[in-house]
């Protein structure tokens, strides 16, 4: 399911390279975030203005590539609904975050907690794409 090419993602499409570098890592460890943040990916995308060629061949393919994975993943609940999709992607980012939280707080301060920070809050941005995020969600994505 992974995203081969992810990679090449073009210029014009910038803004949602982190988000696709986030669903690669997630690819085999949660296919169901990295579909989340796929989904969140496009749906940015397409609010943005595509007019090079390679920016809309991009979207094509990650639009097969959404599909196939939403066929792939179709017996999980958090596809068949949104509350579980929602706790499910929020379980995962709050686990991310508590983990860099905890080494932080340890004085154990390296690359893999900054990683750590930064991914939980792109997945805390994931998030947006279900209904308003709980409060204590809001709170967190502040500290990241």
């Amino acid at each position: 399911m992974a995203l081969k090419g992810s990679a090449d993602v073009p210029a014009g499409l910038k803004p949602i390279k982190p988000y696709i570098s986030v669903a690669r890592e997630h690819d085999v460890r949660d296919p169901v975030v990295a579909y989340f943040c796929r989904r969140f990916a496009m749906e940015k995308a397409m609010s943005m203005p595509n007019t090079q060629p390679e920016d809309k061949k991009f979207l094509m393919f990650l639009m097969t590539q959404l599909e196939k994975s939403k066929k792939e993943l179709a017996g999980h609940e958090a596809l068949k609904s949104e509350v579980v999709g929602q706790a499910q992607l929020e379980n995962h980012a709050l686990k991310v975050f508590l983990w860099a939280d905890n080494e932080d707080r340890a004085g154990r301060f390296n690359k893999n907690v900054v990683k750590s920070f930064y991914t939980s809050s792109l997945l805390f941005d994931v998030m947006s794409t279900f209904e308003e995020p709980p409060e204590e969600i809001e709170k967190t994505k502040k500290v990241c």
